[in-house]
């Protein structure tokens, strides 16, 4: 073979080598054609960025271009249309705007919904801006873990206490709330308490917590009747949540929950500690016995809460600063 012959074929293997090499690209007609439920003239404003975001993250997501228009184009017709948001990967997919999108802005979607669209975005967000952003979403869920329900929340979790189909988990349902939300206990706590450590006088009731952080916790007063209702029961035995369960299951208040019917609101143990320590911030319950009746060591604990107490511009207890 001549030497040009060997150079022709040289190129040629070249070729072949290089396009083995190069990542496959997909076909235009290959791409999801996505038809949103909105105005024409807000899909042709956001149309090009949403299109860019979904084809190039698809791939690297569990999802598919079908399952993330939805979520990607109503991110960016918040971010365009309400937030005034330049439509640029660092603003939109920051974790800190998704979160505030998905709290604040799907007020008409089931908890579930809401979960499904989170966790897109989220993959997306992780694509785009990388290990940055994963940090930053774990951050966000532990403060999410640790936010305080709100007064409508607490409502919505009280209709769901009462709308239990038997009396057993009715007033379980009751104890759990008065537990978390009226006393503050962990959820460990609330599994692990027996009838016999709730008391009541003349003063209230009261929780004796055993264990670690063994303390007495007196019940808010609000929350006391949900409590003396399963003392009385005669549904109720040994156990003050969900007669029956043989201790340490760590699972029981999520399972108990998951049964319907289920709350509109995710309810969950530390989010109601979380409301009773702020109430008691709220209320100026001295720090050394709150800390006591928490059962906490320090008050570096507090730090995360401290946001949610709001101050009343007329607080008589200003007048003790000057």
């Amino acid at each position: 073979m001549s030497d040009e012959a060997d150079e022709r074929r040289e190129r040629q293997l070249d070729a072949v080598r290089r396009m083995a090499e190069r990542e496959p690209e997909v076909p235009a007609a290959a791409h999801y054609q996505y038809t949103p439920k909105m105005p024409a003239d807000q899909w042709a404003a956001i149309r090009p960025y949403v299109q860019r975001v979904v084809r190039d993250t698809a791939h690297r997501t569990p999802y598919s271009e079908k399952e993330l228009y939805p979520a990607v184009s109503r991110l960016a017709l918040f971010a365009w249309a309400t937030a005034s948001v330049p439509l640029e990967d660092d603003n939109v997919f920051d974790p800190r705007f998704i979160n505030r999108f998905v709290q604040h802005h799907l007020g008409q979607y089931s908890r579930a919904g809401k979960n499904t669209l989170r966790a897109r975005l989220r993959r997306t967000s992780e694509a785009l801006l990388g290990d940055e952003a994963a940090g930053t979403f774990r951050a966000l869920g532990k403060a999410e873990a640790s936010r305080p329900y709100t007064p409508s929340e607490v409502a919505s979790l009280l209709s769901w206490a009462g709308s239990q189909h038997d009396e057993e988990r009715t007033t379980s349902a009751g104890a759990l709330l008065a537990l978390g939300l009226g006393a503050g206990l962990t959820g460990r706590e609330i599994i692990d308490l027996e009838l016999v450590d709730i008391t009541s006088d003349s003063r209230g009731v009261m929780v004796r917590v055993s264990g670690d952080d063994a303390r007495d916790v007196p019940v808010l007063a609000q929350w006391a009747p949900l409590l003396q209702c399963r003392t009385a029961s005669k549904a109720a035995s040994r156990w003050a949540f969900r007669s029956g369960q043989r201790g340490g299951n760590i699972n029981l208040v999520t399972d108990f929950v998951s049964r319907n019917p289920r709350p509109t609101v995710e309810l969950q143990s530390r989010r109601m500690r979380a409301t009773w320590i702020v109430e008691h911030l709220r209320r100026g319950t001295p720090l050394d016995l709150l800390l006591e009746v928490a059962g906490l060591q320090s008050a570096e604990a507090l730090d995360r809460l401290l946001p949610y107490v709001a101050r009343a511009d007329d607080d008589p207890r200003r007048d003790s600063l000057r």
